[in-house]
């Protein structure tokens, strides 16, 4: 780890083992989980004695570690705790990383809305992050998975297109490779089997290319082998998938094994191979138990409960399809509790139980509907007929037979368009491809406007900085010129002190303040009469007592400063005569409650003292002054710092990379004129700094397109109201707006009209809601606003209906919102989970009104 340019060029023996612990876990991972952990948790115990940054890597290691084992539910806690150590510490590279592990097993739990919670949070943390670019990249391919399973395909194929981008940039091969394969994914849901065999081949390519890495090969495998089942040629489906499931089991990973035996199980099944579909159906089960891995579960336990009605084993195929009903109702699965109440339905319909078919397959058909799965849909009422017609209840029976022919019917006619709507649907894909693109374009725009209110901040700190070392350099001439007409004292002082800091191992960047600030050890004399300040003889006690003031003198004339150059100049001023014994001035501190700083320059400044001639002293040598203070050890110094400054001193002072002191002595009556004139320039550039400070956080905070705050102005706005609120035991709200429209304004009228719409839209809503609180554009045409007077939904409505009168009336007559709230703490009482339900209620709203 590289510190500055003087940073001790050796880590302590616990970093080292620290880190070393650290690169054996990520070696240990994939191919002895047991240890891994084992090694965590040893490194987690080890880190706790280390800064928090390590601490929270060591967290982020152990969740990985216990993910590998199977303890899902450990491995969660740990990434979460990782990423609220990463935010505190401002680490949003690391944060985003965490969130981005915890999303990648909630998606693998099954918790799709969650794991949309912590992915879409790592994306805008590693937004424009210094090596953000391949966690972005993970957390879009994840999100796409997510986005798949609920049936956004379109959406999916986007986010996967931006991921393969950003691999493609950063020129990561293997990054690329999941990308190419989960797009074949896509591809063949869409039917276009040519095109999803092209991108593995492209992906398979590129596999060649590289060391050989079974992990990366077998989801190849897995995609190509479900192109040939879905052209129906089952046997090579199998002939590939086995070739997929020896990579799988040469990877060691057991997730992968267990999905490559799922696969291979069911396509077996497909081609009534049953015994070889047992074997591998068993193995996929055993091994997601094994990990915990529920989804995986589910899904061999239904593929197994299939298995064995094909095989006559109605009793094992009830209870493992009640098994499966259960993972899913816990894991909040709708899809597979909608494919297991089915299957226990038929089953009990075989059985001649047709009062528990009913319940199940009544149930099913309701849940299907829900999701809106017409060939689920179809199932059910053709189960359900069947039932009816049983039981004697024949208008029943017709009633589920004429549903039935709706909707094959429907499904038919669906069937027939399907080529239609995947080429509108990949229309789309393209559409939003180009929106990408000149959001990226415009994101780049304002990204080269933040780079330059920070390259201003930056030139303008180095010139406060300039001007402040040369304001501290006239400062302390001006009090050093009554008593030392050289200005030499102040100046060998500052470069012994820096000298003694380097030695202690302090970052050559802050020994160097050091150097600076000890120059104005001795400003307070500024204060002290010259009768006492330049008198011969020696003083008596109501002078000495006057001298010892100038300690305080100094300490008020720093005071207030906002620097650290100043602070540490404060610090040095007011502690340079205090003691080791407590016997100093202007506190009787002792020991270690004398500041560092403190310490080191009222060493310099004796050592100094001693070598100098003055008017009522020969100079001493560097050996006499050594001398006395090894004899001040344990009374005036520290005994430690002693050591290390005798070393020093001992040492030619070579002055390499000595900081630039050039001022020529000023004359006296020019003194104080100096000081005037350079403490108002002072002034000015800080006033200059504080400005382009808050230009360059008000840049990094806002809207480019409304100049309302943007989606991090609302984060911390809401962490802030948050703890407010908590604290006061006070209420708020937030509420989640959906303005909509947008999209249609865009393609018919083009982007700059939608621009103004989105304006229009953001200025009505600043207006209309000023009473109630401030309004964000977190992405999109999404909006959202912290009333902390809270209000009923009726009058937030009735808000949002002014909104879109003004809207009307502005010439957007299809102007409308959804708009969904969340209270604290009645509803939720994080900031995720507030800003979650709000959004869920928003579109639930928004589905309502569609189908009214």
């Amino acid at each position: 780890m590289n510190v500055g340019q003087s940073s001790p060029p050796t880590l302590s023996p616990a970093q080292t083992r620290l880190q070393a612990l650290q690169r054996a876990i990520l070696e240990l991972l994939s191919v002895d989980p047991a240890q891994a952990l084992t090694l965590a948790q040893t490194c987690c115990s080890l880190s706790l004695e280390q800064d928090s940054s390590e601490a929270a890597q060591s967290r982020m290691l152990l969740g990985r570690a216990l993910q590998a084992n199977g303890e899902q539910a450990g491995a969660l806690e740990e990434f979460r705790r990782a990423a609220a150590s990463f935010s505190l510490l401002d680490l949003p590279t690391l944060e985003a990383e965490a969130h981005s592990f915890a999303g990648k097993l909630q998606l693998d739990l099954g918790h799709f809305d969650e794991a949309t919670l912590q992915l879409e949070r790592a994306i805008g943390l590693s937004d424009d992050q210094p090596n953000g670019q391949g966690i972005q990249a993970t957390a879009l391919n994840h999100l796409a998975i997510v986005n798949h399973h609920q049936g956004r395909v379109a959406e999916a194929l986007q986010l996967l297109h931006r991921a393969l981008r950003l691999r493609e940039a950063e020129e990561n091969t293997t990054g690329q490779i999941h990308c190419l394969t989960n797009i074949s994914n896509i591809q063949m849901w869409f039917g276009q089997y040519d095109e999803a065999v092209k991108l593995l081949t492209r992906a398979y390519t590129l596999y060649k290319t590289q060391p050989t890495d079974f992990k990366l090969e077998a989801p190849i495998l897995h995609n190509l082998a479900h192109v040939h089942s879905m052209r129906g040629d089952n046997g090579l489906a199998i002939e590939v998938m086995e070739a997929a499931y020896t990579s799988a089991v040469e990877s060691r990973d057991q997730q992968i094994q267990a999905t490559a035996s799922l696969n291979l199980g069911e396509l077996c099944l497909d081609a009534r191979q049953f015994d070889r579909a047992r074997e591998y159906l068993h193995l996929a089960l055993s091994l997601s138990r094994d990990l915990k891995y529920q989804v995986g579960e589910l899904h061999a336990l239904d593929s197994l409960g299939s298995l064995y009605q094909q095989t006559e084993e109605p009793a094992q195929a009830l209870q493992v399809i009640r098994e499966a009903l259960g993972i899913a109702l816990e894991i909040g699965f709708k899809e597979g509790e909608l494919e297991a109440r089915l299957q226990l339905g038929r089953l009990y319909l075989r059985q001649g139980e047709l009062d528990a078919a009913q319940q199940e397959l009544e149930s099913g058909l309701q849940l299907a509907v829900s999701v809106q799965s017409l060939k689920e849909q179809a199932g059910a009422h053709e189960a359900l007929a069947e039932y009816a017609e049983r039981r004697g209840h024949l208008e029943q029976a017709l009633a589920h037979s004429r549903e039935l022919t709706r909707i094959e019917r429907e499904l038919f006619n669906a069937e027939r368009d399907r080529q239609t709507r995947n080429l509108s649907i990949q229309f789309e894909v393209e559409r939003a491809r180009h929106d990408a693109e000149i959001y990226r374009v415009r994101t780049e725009v304002e990204h080269e406007g933040r780079e330059r209110a920070e390259q201003e901040v930056r030139v303008r700190t180095a010139e406060l900085a300039r001007v402040q070392q040369e304001v501290v350099t006239r400062l302390a001439l001006a009090a050093e010129y009554r008593d030392d007409t050289t200005g030499e004292h102040t100046r060998r002082v500052g470069r012994i002190s820096a000298r003694i800091a380097l030695a202690l191992g302090w970052p050559k960047a802050q020994a160097n303040v050091l150097g600076v600030a000890a120059r104005l050890h001795d400003v307070g004399k500024i204060g002290i009469p010259d009768s006492v300040l330049l008198k011969v003889g020696k003083l008596d006690s109501t002078e000495f007592q006057q001298m010892q003031t100038h300690t305080l003198i100094g300490a008020r004339i720093l005071s207030g400063g906002r620097s650290a150059l100043l602070r540490m100049a404060e610090e040095i001023a007011l502690t340079h005569h205090e003691r080791w014994d407590g016997g100093g001035y202007p506190h009787g501190l002792r020991g270690t409650q004398i500041p560092l700083t403190g310490r080191i320059v009222a060493l310099a400044d004796v050592f100094d003292a001693l070598t100098q001639a003055r008017p009522y002293k020969w100079a001493w040598s560097t050996q006499e002054a050594l001398d006395e203070i090894r004899r001040q050890t344990g009374a005036h110094f520290d005994p430690q710092l002693v050591d290390i400054a005798v070393t020093v001193l001992l040492q030619p002072d070579v002055r390499e990379g000595e900081w630039s002191e050039d001022a020529l002595p000023l004359e006296q009556e020019d003194a104080s004129h100096a000081l005037t004139v350079f403490e108002q320039l002072l002034v000015e550039r800080t006033r200059d700094l504080e400005e382009a400070r808050q230009e360059a956080e008000r840049i990094a905070l806002t809207d480019s397109l409304t100049g309302l705050g943007n989606r991090r102005a609302f984060e911390l706005m809401l962490e802030r109201t948050l703890n407010q609120a908590a604290k006061k035991r006070e209420e708020f709200t937030v509420l989640a707006l959906d303005l909509d429209g947008l999209k249609r304004i865009n393609d018919a009228q083009g982007h700059a009209q939608g621009d103004r719409f989105l304006q229009s839209f953001a200025l009505a809503l600043a207006e209309e809601y000023s009473e109630i609180g401030p309004v964000y554009r977190i992405g999109g045409d999404e909006f959202v606003i912290l009333a902390t007077p809270p209000l009923e939904p009726g009058a937030l409505q009735a808000l949002l209906h002014q909104v879109q009168a003004r809207m009307q009336g502005q010439g957007f007559y299809a102007a409308t919102a959804s708009m969904g709230t969340a209270q604290y703490p009645q509803d939720a009482q994080t900031a995720s989970d507030l800003l979650r339900l709000s959004d869920q209620r928003m579109y639930h709203s928004k589905t309502s009104q569609r189908r009214d």
